[in-house]
Protein backbone atom coordinates (compact mmCIF):
# COMPACT_ATOMS: atom_id res chain seq x y z
CA UNK A 1 0.00 0.00 0.00
CA UNK A 2 1.36 3.33 -1.07
CA UNK A 3 2.07 5.75 1.92
CA UNK A 4 -0.21 8.75 0.50
CA UNK A 5 -2.77 7.87 -1.65
CA UNK A 6 -5.03 10.59 -3.46
CA UNK A 7 -7.99 9.34 -5.16
CA UNK A 8 -10.27 11.04 -7.67
CA UNK A 9 -9.93 14.60 -5.84
CA UNK A 10 -12.04 17.16 -7.54
CA UNK A 11 -12.50 20.94 -5.95
CA UNK A 12 -15.06 23.13 -7.33
CA UNK A 13 -15.74 26.90 -6.39
CA UNK A 14 -18.99 28.30 -6.76
CA UNK A 15 -20.69 26.78 -9.98
CA UNK A 16 -18.52 26.56 -12.24
CA UNK A 17 -14.64 26.77 -11.73
CA UNK A 18 -13.39 23.45 -11.10
CA UNK A 19 -9.82 23.69 -9.22
CA UNK A 20 -9.11 19.93 -9.65
CA UNK A 21 -10.78 17.94 -11.89
CA UNK A 22 -10.25 14.38 -10.79
CA UNK A 23 -6.64 13.85 -9.32
CA UNK A 24 -5.35 10.61 -8.26
CA UNK A 25 -1.62 9.72 -7.42
CA UNK A 26 0.13 8.10 -4.95
CA UNK A 27 3.51 8.84 -2.88
CA UNK A 28 5.71 6.64 -1.36
CA UNK A 29 7.51 6.47 2.14
CA UNK A 30 10.05 8.94 2.10
CA UNK A 31 9.71 9.94 -1.53
CA UNK A 32 10.06 13.50 -2.93
CA UNK A 33 6.78 14.14 -5.16
CA UNK A 34 6.83 17.58 -6.86
CA UNK A 35 3.67 18.97 -8.44
CA UNK A 36 4.88 21.64 -11.33
CA UNK A 37 2.71 23.80 -13.31
CA UNK A 38 2.12 26.79 -14.35
CA UNK A 39 -0.45 29.25 -11.90
CA UNK A 40 -4.05 28.49 -11.45
CA UNK A 41 -3.33 24.66 -12.08
CA UNK A 42 -4.46 23.39 -9.36
CA UNK A 43 -1.28 22.53 -7.41
CA UNK A 44 -1.99 25.00 -4.29
CA UNK A 45 -5.43 23.69 -4.01
CA UNK A 46 -4.07 20.55 -3.83
CA UNK A 47 -1.28 20.92 -1.06
CA UNK A 48 -3.81 22.77 1.22
CA UNK A 49 -6.78 19.79 0.26
CA UNK A 50 -3.63 17.60 1.84
CA UNK A 51 -2.66 19.53 4.50
CA UNK A 52 -6.86 20.25 5.38
CA UNK A 53 -7.30 23.83 5.20
CA UNK A 54 -9.51 23.07 2.33
CA UNK A 55 -11.91 20.47 1.37
CA UNK A 56 -12.74 18.29 -1.32
CA UNK A 57 -15.87 18.43 -3.50
CA UNK A 58 -14.76 14.68 -4.20
CA UNK A 59 -12.56 12.16 -3.55
CA UNK A 60 -10.39 10.91 -0.77
CA UNK A 61 -7.04 11.56 0.69
CA UNK A 62 -5.33 8.74 3.03
CA UNK A 63 -2.01 8.92 4.78
CA UNK A 64 -0.04 5.81 6.28
CA UNK A 65 -3.11 3.80 5.79
CA UNK A 66 -5.97 6.04 7.59
CA UNK A 67 -8.48 8.57 5.57
CA UNK A 68 -8.03 12.22 6.58
CA UNK A 69 -10.95 13.45 4.83
CA UNK A 70 -12.95 13.91 8.65
CA UNK A 71 -9.39 14.75 10.05
CA UNK A 72 -9.01 18.47 10.62
CA UNK A 73 -5.68 19.65 9.93
CA UNK A 74 -4.39 20.05 13.48
CA UNK A 75 -4.58 16.50 13.60
CA UNK A 76 -3.32 15.21 10.82
CA UNK A 77 0.14 15.07 11.52
CA UNK A 78 1.57 17.18 8.49
CA UNK A 79 4.13 19.65 8.04
CA UNK A 80 4.05 23.03 6.14
CA UNK A 81 6.65 25.03 4.83
CA UNK A 82 5.02 28.32 3.49
CA UNK A 83 6.22 30.36 0.84
CA UNK A 84 6.37 33.45 2.80
CA UNK A 85 8.18 32.39 5.79
CA UNK A 86 5.66 33.08 8.25
CA UNK A 87 8.09 33.35 10.97
CA UNK A 88 7.11 35.45 14.01
CA UNK A 89 9.27 38.43 13.91
CA UNK A 90 9.05 38.86 17.65
CA UNK A 91 10.19 35.67 18.37
CA UNK A 92 13.57 34.27 18.55
CA UNK A 93 14.60 31.15 16.23
CA UNK A 94 14.33 28.90 18.86
CA UNK A 95 10.87 30.07 20.11
CA UNK A 96 9.73 30.64 16.24
CA UNK A 97 10.77 26.59 15.66
CA UNK A 98 9.37 25.52 19.17
CA UNK A 99 5.82 27.09 18.40
CA UNK A 100 4.27 24.06 16.88
CA UNK A 101 5.82 21.71 20.34
CA UNK A 102 4.42 24.05 22.66
CA UNK A 103 1.00 24.08 20.81
CA UNK A 104 1.39 20.00 21.09
CA UNK A 105 2.18 20.07 25.11
CA UNK A 106 5.37 18.78 24.47
CA UNK A 107 7.61 18.92 27.41
CA UNK A 108 10.32 21.53 28.18
CA UNK A 109 13.02 19.96 28.29
CA UNK A 110 11.96 17.44 25.38
CA UNK A 111 11.23 20.31 22.98
CA UNK A 112 14.84 21.86 23.86
CA UNK A 113 16.21 18.95 22.44
CA UNK A 114 14.58 18.91 19.42
CA UNK A 115 14.43 22.52 18.87
CA UNK A 116 18.26 22.10 19.11
CA UNK A 117 18.52 18.94 16.53
CA UNK A 118 16.18 20.62 14.05
CA UNK A 119 18.06 24.01 14.50
CA UNK A 120 21.29 21.79 13.97
CA UNK A 121 19.86 20.27 10.56
CA UNK A 122 19.23 23.49 8.79
CA UNK A 123 22.62 24.81 10.22
CA UNK A 124 21.33 27.49 11.98
CA UNK A 125 22.36 26.45 15.36
CA UNK A 126 24.55 28.73 16.43
CA UNK A 127 21.84 31.59 15.55
CA UNK A 128 18.76 30.13 17.83
CA UNK A 129 18.76 32.88 20.32
CA UNK A 130 18.48 35.62 17.22
CA UNK A 131 15.43 37.62 15.94
CA UNK A 132 14.40 36.11 12.37
CA UNK A 133 14.98 40.35 11.29
CA UNK A 134 18.47 39.48 11.91
CA UNK A 135 19.09 36.32 9.51
CA UNK A 136 18.57 36.62 5.34
CA UNK A 137 15.45 35.34 3.69
CA UNK A 138 17.37 31.72 3.31
CA UNK A 139 17.88 31.26 6.80
CA UNK A 140 14.39 32.94 7.49
CA UNK A 141 12.96 30.11 5.12
CA UNK A 142 15.47 27.23 7.21
CA UNK A 143 13.47 28.51 10.15
CA UNK A 144 10.38 27.40 8.09
CA UNK A 145 11.71 24.18 7.81
CA UNK A 146 13.28 23.52 10.90
CA UNK A 147 9.61 24.09 12.32
CA UNK A 148 7.40 22.15 10.06
CA UNK A 149 10.30 19.29 10.75
CA UNK A 150 10.47 19.36 14.46
CA UNK A 151 7.14 18.57 14.85
CA UNK A 152 8.14 15.09 13.25
CA UNK A 153 5.63 14.90 11.06
CA UNK A 154 4.09 11.51 8.78
CA UNK A 155 4.56 14.43 5.60
CA UNK A 156 6.13 17.44 5.05
CA UNK A 157 4.35 19.73 2.44
CA UNK A 158 6.22 22.82 0.51
CA UNK A 159 4.59 25.45 -0.93
CA UNK A 160 6.96 27.33 -3.44
CA UNK A 161 9.19 27.91 -0.13
CA UNK A 162 11.88 29.52 -2.69
CA UNK A 163 10.12 31.53 -5.14
CA UNK A 164 11.01 34.80 -2.95
CA UNK A 165 14.65 34.43 -2.75
CA UNK A 166 17.05 35.36 -5.66
CA UNK A 167 18.30 32.45 -8.09
CA UNK A 168 21.61 31.77 -6.50
CA UNK A 169 20.25 31.41 -3.23
CA UNK A 170 17.45 29.13 -4.60
CA UNK A 171 19.84 26.76 -5.89
CA UNK A 172 22.21 26.34 -2.91
CA UNK A 173 18.67 26.00 -0.58
CA UNK A 174 16.91 23.61 -3.26
CA UNK A 175 19.81 21.04 -2.58
CA UNK A 176 19.78 21.82 1.22
CA UNK A 177 16.35 20.32 1.53
CA UNK A 178 16.20 18.13 -0.44
CA UNK A 179 19.36 16.75 1.53
CA UNK A 180 17.79 17.49 4.32
CA UNK A 181 14.72 15.47 3.65
CA UNK A 182 16.41 12.60 2.76
CA UNK A 183 18.76 13.21 6.08
CA UNK A 184 15.68 12.66 8.01
CA UNK A 185 13.58 10.41 5.87
CA UNK A 186 10.56 11.30 5.30
CA UNK A 187 7.82 11.82 2.77
CA UNK A 188 7.62 15.26 0.89
CA UNK A 189 5.39 17.34 -1.52
CA UNK A 190 6.58 19.92 -3.26
CA UNK A 191 4.55 22.28 -5.03
CA UNK A 192 6.27 24.90 -7.79
CA UNK A 193 6.26 26.66 -11.30
CA UNK A 194 9.78 26.58 -12.14
CA UNK A 195 10.73 23.71 -14.06
CA UNK A 196 14.29 23.67 -13.60
CA UNK A 197 14.26 23.46 -9.75
CA UNK A 198 11.19 20.15 -10.07
CA UNK A 199 14.15 18.03 -12.25
CA UNK A 200 16.76 19.28 -9.94
CA UNK A 201 15.38 17.84 -6.69
CA UNK A 202 12.39 15.47 -7.50
CA UNK A 203 12.17 11.60 -7.19
CA UNK A 204 8.83 11.64 -9.21
CA UNK A 205 7.44 14.37 -11.03
CA UNK A 206 3.30 15.58 -11.30
CA UNK A 207 2.78 18.00 -13.98
CA UNK A 208 -0.38 19.61 -13.93
CA UNK A 209 -2.80 21.44 -15.81
CA UNK A 210 -6.27 23.05 -15.20
CA UNK A 211 -6.92 20.65 -12.66
CA UNK A 212 -6.05 17.88 -14.26
CA UNK A 213 -2.68 15.32 -14.18
CA UNK A 214 -0.69 15.70 -17.44
CA UNK A 215 2.08 13.36 -16.57
CA UNK A 216 3.52 11.87 -13.49
CA UNK A 217 7.12 10.12 -13.70
CA UNK A 218 10.81 10.60 -13.22
CA UNK A 219 12.60 13.76 -14.14
CA UNK A 220 14.41 11.86 -17.04
CA UNK A 221 10.86 10.20 -18.07
CA UNK A 222 9.31 13.98 -17.80
CA UNK A 223 12.04 15.65 -19.76
CA UNK A 224 12.73 12.83 -22.37
CA UNK A 225 9.58 11.15 -22.75
CA UNK A 226 6.91 13.72 -22.37
CA UNK A 227 3.43 12.44 -22.85
CA UNK A 228 1.57 15.36 -24.17
CA UNK A 229 2.30 18.32 -25.82
CA UNK A 230 1.36 20.58 -22.70
CA UNK A 231 4.38 18.79 -21.01
CA UNK A 232 6.26 19.05 -24.00
CA UNK A 233 6.44 22.76 -24.24
CA UNK A 234 6.35 23.50 -20.61
CA UNK A 235 9.38 21.20 -19.55
CA UNK A 236 12.62 22.95 -20.85
CA UNK A 237 12.31 24.89 -24.03
CA UNK A 238 10.77 23.16 -27.33
CA UNK A 239 10.51 23.38 -31.02
CA UNK A 240 7.00 22.90 -31.77
CA UNK A 241 6.34 22.66 -35.70
CA UNK A 242 2.71 22.36 -37.71
CA UNK A 243 1.58 19.84 -38.95
CA UNK A 244 2.73 20.98 -42.39
CA UNK A 245 5.99 20.47 -41.76
CA UNK A 246 5.82 17.07 -42.32
CA UNK A 247 6.73 17.92 -46.04
CA UNK A 248 10.05 19.52 -45.33
CA UNK A 249 11.49 17.21 -42.70
CA UNK A 250 10.53 14.00 -45.22
CA UNK A 251 7.99 12.70 -42.84
CA UNK A 252 4.68 11.34 -43.05
CA UNK A 253 1.77 10.80 -40.82
CA UNK A 254 -1.72 11.42 -41.33
CA UNK A 255 -1.87 11.29 -37.74
CA UNK A 256 0.42 13.52 -36.98
CA UNK A 257 -0.82 17.51 -35.70
CA UNK A 258 2.33 18.76 -34.54
CA UNK A 259 5.64 17.86 -34.39
CA UNK A 260 8.28 18.77 -31.67
CA UNK A 261 12.21 18.61 -31.08
CA UNK A 262 14.53 19.72 -28.06
CA UNK A 263 17.14 22.48 -29.12
CA UNK A 264 19.56 20.67 -28.01
CA UNK A 265 19.28 17.68 -30.22
CA UNK A 266 19.45 20.20 -33.39
CA UNK A 267 23.45 20.92 -34.71
CA UNK A 268 25.01 23.03 -37.50
CA UNK A 269 25.19 21.01 -40.92
CA UNK A 270 28.47 20.39 -41.14
CA UNK A 271 28.36 16.94 -43.90
CA UNK A 272 29.57 14.14 -41.50
CA UNK A 273 26.23 13.13 -40.44
CA UNK A 274 24.30 10.45 -40.39
CA UNK A 275 22.71 8.98 -43.76
CA UNK A 276 18.99 9.36 -41.68
CA UNK A 277 19.74 13.08 -40.35
CA UNK A 278 17.03 15.19 -41.44
CA UNK A 279 18.60 18.55 -42.95
CA UNK A 280 16.75 21.91 -43.42
CA UNK A 281 17.98 25.19 -44.77
CA UNK A 282 17.29 28.32 -42.80
CA UNK A 283 18.12 31.97 -41.67
CA UNK A 284 19.42 33.17 -38.50
CA UNK A 285 17.09 35.87 -37.26
CA UNK A 286 18.80 36.00 -33.89
CA UNK A 287 22.08 34.58 -32.13
CA UNK A 288 22.71 34.64 -28.71
CA UNK A 289 26.25 34.04 -26.65
CA UNK A 290 26.05 32.80 -23.15
CA UNK A 291 29.09 31.40 -22.53
CA UNK A 292 28.88 28.08 -22.12
CA UNK A 293 26.22 27.31 -24.35
CA UNK A 294 24.62 29.66 -27.49
CA UNK A 295 21.05 30.01 -28.99
CA UNK A 296 20.19 30.65 -32.20
CA UNK A 297 16.86 31.60 -33.55
CA UNK A 298 16.31 30.56 -37.45
CA UNK A 299 13.76 30.96 -39.87
CA UNK A 300 13.30 27.48 -41.67
CA UNK A 301 10.59 26.37 -44.52
CA UNK A 302 9.39 23.95 -41.49
CA UNK A 303 8.87 27.21 -39.34
CA UNK A 304 11.63 28.90 -36.31
CA UNK A 305 13.21 26.66 -34.84
CA UNK A 306 15.88 27.67 -31.22
CA UNK A 307 19.02 26.00 -31.56
CA UNK A 308 20.93 24.98 -28.49
CA UNK A 309 24.80 24.67 -29.33
CA UNK A 310 26.71 23.23 -26.47
CA UNK A 311 30.05 25.17 -25.39
CA UNK A 312 30.45 27.28 -28.65
CA UNK A 313 33.54 28.93 -29.72
CA UNK A 314 34.32 32.56 -28.71
CA UNK A 315 35.15 33.15 -32.54
CA UNK A 316 31.55 31.65 -34.03
CA UNK A 317 29.42 34.75 -35.18
CA UNK A 318 26.47 34.00 -36.78
CA UNK A 319 25.21 37.38 -37.85
CA UNK A 320 20.61 38.29 -38.80
CA UNK A 321 20.05 37.48 -42.20
CA UNK A 322 23.01 34.89 -42.58
CA UNK A 323 22.49 31.23 -44.05
CA UNK A 324 22.31 28.63 -41.96
CA UNK A 325 21.82 24.41 -42.56
CA UNK A 326 20.66 22.74 -39.59
CA UNK A 327 20.56 18.44 -39.00
CA UNK A 328 18.70 16.17 -36.63
CA UNK A 329 18.22 12.65 -35.78
CA UNK A 330 14.91 11.45 -37.05
CA UNK A 331 14.24 9.74 -33.67
CA UNK A 332 14.31 12.90 -31.89
CA UNK A 333 11.43 14.09 -33.56
CA UNK A 334 8.42 13.88 -31.36
CA UNK A 335 4.96 13.52 -33.17
CA UNK A 336 1.59 14.40 -31.07
CA UNK A 337 -2.09 14.19 -32.34
CA UNK A 338 -5.04 16.73 -32.56
CA UNK A 339 -5.46 15.97 -28.79
CA UNK A 340 -1.58 16.74 -27.97
CA UNK A 341 -1.07 13.51 -26.94
CA UNK A 342 2.16 11.64 -28.00
CA UNK A 343 2.21 9.24 -30.74
CA UNK A 344 4.19 6.05 -30.42
CA UNK A 345 7.44 6.03 -32.10
CA UNK A 346 9.63 8.87 -33.06
CA UNK A 347 9.49 11.17 -36.40
CA UNK A 348 6.90 8.96 -37.43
Amino acid sequence: MSYLTVKDASKQFGGSVRALDGVSFAVERNEFFTLLGPSGCGKTTLLRSIAGFADLTAGSISLAGAALDAVPSHKRDIGMVFQDYAVFPHLTVAENVAFGLKARKVPATETATRVAEALNTVRLGAMAARLPAALSGGQQQRIGLARAMVIRPKLLLMDEPLSNLDAKLRIDLRDEIRDIQKSIGIAAIYVTHDQEEALAISDRICVMNAGRIEQIGTPQEIYADPRTIFVASFVGTMNILPQEAASHLGLESSRVHQWAIRPEHIQLDQGNLAPDSVRLAGRVEKYTYLGREAHVMAQTPAGKIVVQLADPAPSLRMEPGSAISLAFRRQDILSFDSKGVRLEGRGN
